[in-house]
């Protein structure tokens, strides 16, 4: 008798994990990259300022449903959230021309390296100001097949409708953190050389991904 109860505690117990676990996984939304994202690498040189823009961020965000529907009502502090981005080195399109495209690539060693990423490991609600709502985003960046983990403060901006969110970020780096060696085009004869320090911001489009798609 107390054996068979004892299973009936142990089987009710399971069920409510299971269930419990199923309402958690049922409270995030996924989104996915949409046209209209941008990336963009900001720096120097010896003779100017240059910039470097690529027209294409892919991925997914999985968030809270609630930070869409309703983010004044969720608590600050930790979020739910889990996500992956990337940007293809070769979409990277220099300011100073096609030239300076290939010497980009070189340096940040595309062939070996086509992709910059950024995973997401932890999201941290700030605060929410109407349609925008405030966060601090943790994860591990890789650049030139170098990672690296960083914290930057991250802007979500939601649509009336919540299907449609527009993320918006900005990020310092160096270049030798990465082991990319700030390129010189080699025409130039030392004559330029660009800064160690580079500033990524970007802008990314996602849109809610429909069930059964």
């Amino acid at each position: 008798m107390k054996t068979n109860r004892r299973s009936q505690v142990l089987g009710l117990s399971a069920a409510l994990l299971c269930l419990a676990a199923a309402a958690s996984a049922q409270t995030l939304v996924r989104f996915e990259s949409q046209p209209g994202s941008k990336m963009r690498m900001d720096g120097t040189s010896t003779i100017h300022d240059w910039h470097a823009e690529s027209q294409l961020i892919g991925g997914f965000l999985e968030l809270d449903a609630a930070l869409v529907e309703a983010p004044d009502k969720v608590k600050a502090g930790k979020v739910g959230a889990k996500g992956e981005t990337f940007v293809a080195v070769r979409s990277l399109k220099c300011s100073s021309g096609k030239a300076m495209d290939a010497v980009m690539q070189e340096a940040m060693k595309e062939k070996e390296n086509p992709r910059i990423t950024f995973k997401l490991l932890e999201l941290t609600l700030k605060d929410v100001k109407g349609t925008a709502v405030n966060f601090d985003a943790k994860g591990t960046l890789t650049v030139s097949g170098v990672t690296k983990d960083i914290t930057f403060p991250v802007l979500m901006q939601r649509r009336v409708d919540t299907s449609r969110v527009t993320f918006s970020g900005a990020t310092a780096m160096k270049m030798t953190d990465f082991k990319i060696t700030p390129p010189s085009p080699t025409a130039a004869i030392g004559l330029i050389k660009t800064g160690d320090d580079v500033k990524l911001t970007f802008e990314w489009a996602m849109a809610k991904k429909e069930a059964g798609k």
